[in-house]
């Protein structure tokens, strides 16, 4: 357990800018294998001009909440919250709650996205990190709220970055109850859950009322640009962060993307197929040529174990491909899926070499 400082920066996926600076390889060049952001994006048409040129109506974000709730099996409306995008609901939510409740301590089951723990201290409140193993996670968490005190805020990522731990909704019922008889909260971020939609707690909001959930679009659509996340929680609680987020969060052109998007069966499906067929081919290509073995999985990246991790994510770095270190475990490495057969072979050549 520790207390980690708000004023340091964190080490996200994605950081193509540094890695070019770095490697002398201009950013254009690097294949971004550091995110958990599906590759192959959903497919974009053409944008009514309208959306560019006005506000977005309230008859098109009710729309897009429609969607969004069939898509998450979320029974209403009143219980979602769209804002522009899931990183802006954590930096939110520790400003928000304690306008509905004193809270008394926040607890964060780690190790996992570190924007957590930054974003609850930055607005001032104690902090602590529990860096525990995936099948320890709900123990730990139990613990936790069997003895809490009144006030007292759990964070779960589910399924886990960057190991992929992943509770049943069984798991995460019994612990939003617990929450709740202890007057308490338990806040839930299933931003990676899109590839396991049994998993999500979603359909259960309805008898869940001290449970924030937490989903984003942008990782299995694979457009992170769109900026787009959704808050599912008790309709009084959802209400109110509305009106606090405020008229026009959402872009006209993210509304009318993502609003097919969710609505997309055939093209869900199809991605959730093909994404688990790569996890496999990756899981195959790293056996057969590294000596790394998986620690963790989800169907939107794998992360692998080894004494040689941050050695082989030079090495890739070399050669224009940025893998994801952590700080937490030098022996531990994570790899997005590649979106292109040029892609693969990029890696596969670069492996070769290793």
């Amino acid at each position: 357990m520790n207390q980690p400082s708000p004023a340091s920066p964190i080490n996200h996926g994605g950081a193509i800018d540094a890695a070019a600076r770095k490697y002398g390889i201009p950013a254009h060049r690097w294949l971004d294998l550091s995110t958990g952001i599906n590759p192959v994006a959903y497919p974009v048409a053409e944008i009514a001009t309208a959306h560019w040129q006005r506000l977005p109506l309230s008859s098109e974000l009710d729309g897009l909440k429609h969607a969004a709730c069939k898509y998450y099996g979320v029974p209403d409306t009143q219980y979602l919250v769209a804002a522009p995008g899931t990183q802006a609901l954590i930096q939110t939510i520790p400003y928000w709650l304690p306008d509905h409740a004193e809270l008394s301590g926040i607890h964060i089951m780690g190790p996992t996205y570190g924007e957590h723990a930054r974003c609850w201290q930055r607005a001032g409140h104690d902090c602590e990190l529990h860096e525990t193993a995936a099948d320890n996670r709900k123990a730990r968490a139990r613990d936790i709220l069997a003895t809490a005190t009144p006030g007292t805020v759990v964070v779960i990522v589910n399924p886990n970055n960057p190991d992929g731990g992943i509770l049943p909704p069984d798991d995460i019922a019994e612990l939003a109850a617990l929450a709740e008889q202890a007057d308490s909260w338990l806040i839930v971020d299933e931003a990676f859950m899109d590839c396991q939609p049994g998993f999500s707690v979603c359909p259960m909001i309805y008898r869940l009322p001290r449970t924030l959930i937490l989903r984003s679009f942008g990782k299995f659509f694979g457009l992170a640009g769109v900026r787009l996340g959704c808050l599912v929680t008790a309709p009084n609680l959802a209400t109110d962060l509305s009106d606090r987020i405020g008229p026009w969060a959402i872009p006209g052109p993210t509304i009318e993307i993502a609003t097919r998007a969710f609505s997309d069966t055939s093209w869900q499906t199809e991605t959730r197929q093909r994404l688990a067929a790569d996890g496999n081919r990756l899981d195959d290509l790293i056996a057969a040529k590294t000596s790394l073995t998986r620690s963790g999985t989800t169907d939107l990246f794998r992360y692998y174990d080894g004494t040689d991790c941050a050695q082989l994510a030079d090495h890739l770095a070399r050669h224009g491909i940025l893998v994801r270190l952590f700080d937490h475990d030098i022996t531990k490495v994570r790899f997005g899926f590649p979106g292109t057969t040029t892609d693969w072979q990029r890696i596969e050549t670069a492996l070769d070499q290793w």
